[in-house]
């Protein structure tokens, strides 16, 4: 007897088992923190985006209330009245010192002087200008302190408002404030004081020295 042996071809190995994937109607799983930021919102209607990769400007707070001119003239005026008080007696010295002299009306419509030997009192007259220097300082120091540390002189507390940063509402700094000031008093002040009155008809109640270092006044 003849055993035949059948040869057995060889079969290739099974694939190994595909992972599940997901099921119909799963959604899909949340990507990890931090891998896709939130797209920003469209831009308001009517406005042009910026271009790709523009640095983003700050823009004021529209909660803030902007403060009218009559309420920052009261402020002005207020301050003013305390500056007075320091300037008051440099004023009394300077009168003090002409006190024995007499004035005279001449026909051309001059005004003389006459005063006694040893008049007017030099003494007097000194101190009174080294007063009034001091004083003025004073006023100016504490101006700018209290406007650029807090945003509100003694005058804008009684009344109620506050110089701030437009784009980011913080106070100005000491600097900017002396800027500031600077500007009001060069520019805003030059042309009959036009750049004061320019806040009456303004749409955000902003002077020139306002729009130049960008500053707002809100109320408080």
């Amino acid at each position: 007897m003849i055993w035949r042996r059948r040869g057995m071809a060889r079969q290739p190995p099974p694939p190994p088992p595909s992972s599940p994937g997901p099921s119909r109607g799963a959604s899909p799983p949340p990507p990890p923190p931090g891998a896709v930021g939130q797209p920003p919102p469209p831009p308001p209607y009517g406005t042009t985006p910026p271009p790709a990769g523009a640095p983003r400007v700050a823009t004021p707070d529209p909660a803030f209330d902007r403060a009218g001119f009559w309420i920052r003239f009261g402020s002005w005026l207020l301050y003013g009245l305390f500056a007075l008080v320091f300037l008051i007696p440099a004023v009394v010295l300077g009168f003090t010192a002409f006190d024995d002299c007499v004035t005279f009306d001449n026909p051309d419509g001059s005004v003389e002087v006459v005063c006694p030997p040893g008049g007017p009192n030099g003494g007097l007259l000194a101190a009174g200008i080294i007063v009034g220097i001091l004083g003025y300082l004073v006023v100016i120091v504490v101006y700018l302190r209290a406007l650029g540390r807090t945003g509100q002189t003694w005058g804008c507390r009684i009344v109620g408002i506050k110089v701030i940063r437009a784009e980011t509402g913080e106070p100005l700094g000491v600097w900017t404030a002396l800027g500031r000031q600077l500007f009001a008093n060069i520019i805003s002040a030059y042309i009959l004081y036009l750049g004061y009155l320019w806040a009456a008809w303004d749409k955000q109640g902003e002077t020139w020295h306002d729009k130049i270092v960008k500053s707002a006044v809100i109320k408080a």
